[in-house]
């Protein structure tokens, strides 16, 4: 049983173009876990040792807002290449705010923020890049 098709149905462009459409997904897909993740991060670390007494709803925010956006992003890739910039904005503050929120002394906390923010910022631009790339 032959369960690949033929090379003889391969076509470059055609293929070319919906791994280019599937690729754009992958990264925001990618980023709708990582907004799921750093939701969640604030139960999972500890939060409650920084000073601020509400230190951890920048993650949780920041995580909300990174799900909504890439899932809309997943859900209509057409036109929104635009809300890619916004997720890399809410990287660079997922990045700053140990720094700014006040629980930089937080070890776990901080580079769980950093780690995530990096994250996001790379898939971002990905997505970003393959979403001009497809048109």
């Amino acid at each position: 049983m032959h369960l690949s098709p033929p090379l003889r149905h391969w076509h470059p462009a055609r293929d070319t173009r919906r791994l280019i459409a599937e690729l754009v997904h992958s990264p925001s897909e990618l980023l709708v876990l990582i907004g799921v993740w750093l939701t969640a991060a604030p139960l999972i670390f500890s939060h409650n040792a920084a000073q601020h007494t509400y230190a951890g709803w920048s993650d949780v925010i920041s995580g909300l807002g990174l799900v909504v956006l890439a899932y809309l992003r997943v859900m209509t890739p057409a036109g929104t290449t635009w809300m890619m910039l916004l997720t890399a904005a809410v990287g660079a503050w997922v990045i700053a705010a140990p720094f700014v929120r006040g629980y930089s002394d937080v070890p776990s906390t901080t580079w769980n923020d950093i780690l995530v923010g990096t994250a996001v910022i790379g898939l971002s631009s990905a997505s970003w890049l393959l979403g001009r790339r497809r048109g």
